[in-house]
């Protein structure tokens, strides 16, 4: 992903763009999901791990604090 677009849907948990963009350039675990979908976990710039989702044109449309299932490094229904 070298340049990233970043939707009002992703800023929704207060997460800045600059947390987001240094999660996706320093991930440590994605998930493929549904619909083309990936789920990233990486560190905000303090070293708070956050999840972004993003969708199969590299759009990042989801961001925040990474909840225990994908710390956990598994996807739970």
């Amino acid at each position: 992903m070298s340049t990233v677009e970043i939707t009002e849907s992703a800023r929704r948990h207060g997460v800045r763009d600059a947390d987001i963009r240094h999660a996706v350039r320093h991930l440590l675990r994605q998930w493929p999901m549904d619909d083309g979908f990936t789920m990233i976990v990486g560190p905000a710039q303090d070293g708070q791990l956050l999840e972004i989702g993003v969708n199969a044109n590299d759009v990042i449309i989801h961001a925040m604090r990474a909840r225990r299932k994908y710390l956990e490094g598994r996807e739970q229904r």
